[in-house]
C-alpha cells in the first residue's frame, strides 16, 4: 500500500521526515517495502493479509495517532443537501452476498481532475481518468471504500438489481474482456442485464464517459468470500476485490459516498440530486 506523506500528513500529525516515521511505523508490524523521495514523498508497505483496514491513507493514519499519541484530524467538510428529489429503485436480491448496498443519483459534469488530486493518485500508483472515477479511486485509497459510478442513461429500466448472475449470462468488463458468469456470482444489474461484477470490476456498457451527465454512485460491502472465488474464478484481481474479499467495514458505504460526495462539489464536478437509498436489511454490531 502506497501512503503518500502529504496525504498522510493532512489526516495526523506526525513528527518528523518521511524516512523516520516509515521506519517508526514499520517497528509496529508494517514492512516497509520501499521509501520513495520526491515532490510526493511515499511510503510503500506490505499490509498482511489480516489488516485490511489498513489498506488505505486513513487506517494508518490510525496507526499513526496511537503511535505518537496524537489525534486524527477532523473530518472532511460534509456535502452540501442534495438539490433535487431524483432517487433510483434498488431492489437488493441476495442480502446473503451483499449485507449492505447504497446509492445515490447526482448530476455531473465530465473532466480532468484538478492537478493535486492528479498527482495524488499517480503517487499511489492509480493512473488518473476523469474526475468522477479519480474521486472514487481517491476515496478507496484515503479511506478504503470502494465505490463505482454507472451512467443511468445506460441503465436499461433506471434500475438496480443485486442478483446472482443467470446461467450462461455474459458481461464486457471495463478492461474490454467479454467475460462468462456463473450463477454463484454476484451481479449488479438493470432491469435487463448485469452491468458489473459486484466487488470485482464495472462493466462496459455503463460506464462513465465523456458525455455523461447523470450518474449513480455505488458503496457496498460484499461477502468477503463470494468476492474471493469470483475474483480467482475470473482471474481478475483489482484494487476493490483485493480490499472486499479481506473484508471491510460494513459501516462504510454511507461515508463513502459522502466523502465523495463532498469531494465532487469542491472539484466542481458534480452535485448530488437526491437521498441516499441504503439497503441494510440486517444490521450487524459492532
Amino acid at each position: 500500500m502506497k501512503i503518500v506523506y502529504p496525504w498522510l500528513s493532512d489526516l495526523v500529525d506526525v513528527p518528523g521526515d518521511v524516512d523516520s516515521i516509515a521506519a517508526e511505523i514499520g517497528l509496529r508490524g508494517f514492512e516497509v517495502a520501499e521509501v520513495q523521495q520526491g515532490r510526493l514523498p511515499v511510503i510503500d508497505f506490505e499490509i498482511s493479509a489480516n489488516r485490511p483496514d489498513c489498506l488505505n491513507h486513513l487506517g494508518i493514519a490510525r496507526e499513526a495517532s496511537v503511535i505518537w499519541n496524537t489525534p486524527l484530524k477532523a473530518a472532511a467538510p460534509s456535502p452540501a443537501a442534495p438539490s433535487g428529489d431524483v432517487t433510483i429503485e434498488v431492489e437488493l436480491a441476495d442480502a446473503a452476498l451483499c449485507p449492505r448496498y447504497c446509492a445515490k443519483v447526482f448530476d455531473v459534469r465530465i473532466g480532468p481532475s484538478p492537478a493535486w488530486l492528479a498527482e495524488r493518485l499517480e503517487a499511489a500508483g492509480v493512473r488518473p481518468i476523469n474526475n468522477i472515477v479519480d474521486v472514487t479511486n481517491y476515496v478507496m485509497l484515503e479511506m478504503g471504500q470502494p465505490m463505482h459510478a454507472f451512467d443511468v442513461q445506460r441503465l436499461g429500466g433506471g434500475t438496480l438489481v443485486i442478483r446472482r448472475a443467470r446461467a450462461g449470462e455474459t458481461l464486457q468488463t471495463l478492461d474490454g474482456v467479454q467475460r462468462t458468469l456463473d450463477p454463484d456470482m454476484l451481479v449488479i444489474a438493470d432491469a435487463e442485464h448485469a452491468a458489473a461484477i459486484a466487488g470485482v470490476m464495472g462493466g462496459r456498457d455503463s460506464e462513465i464517459h465523456e458525455g455523461t451527465t447523470r450518474m449513480v454512485l455505488e458503496s457496498a460491502y460484499f461477502h468477503p468470500p463470494s468476492v474471493r472465488r469470483t475474483s480467482k474464478r475470473l482471474g481478475l484481481k483489482t484494487e476493490a476485490s483485493i480490499r472486499f474479499e479481506r473484508g471491510g467495514d460494513v459501516n462504510a458505504p454511507p461515508a463513502g459516498i459522502a466523502r465523495a460526495a463532498a469531494l465532487f462539489e469542491q472539484i466542481g464536478a458534480g452535485h448530488a440530486m437526491g437521498p441516499l437509498v441504503d439497503r441494510y436489511p440486517v444490521r450487524r454490531e459492532p
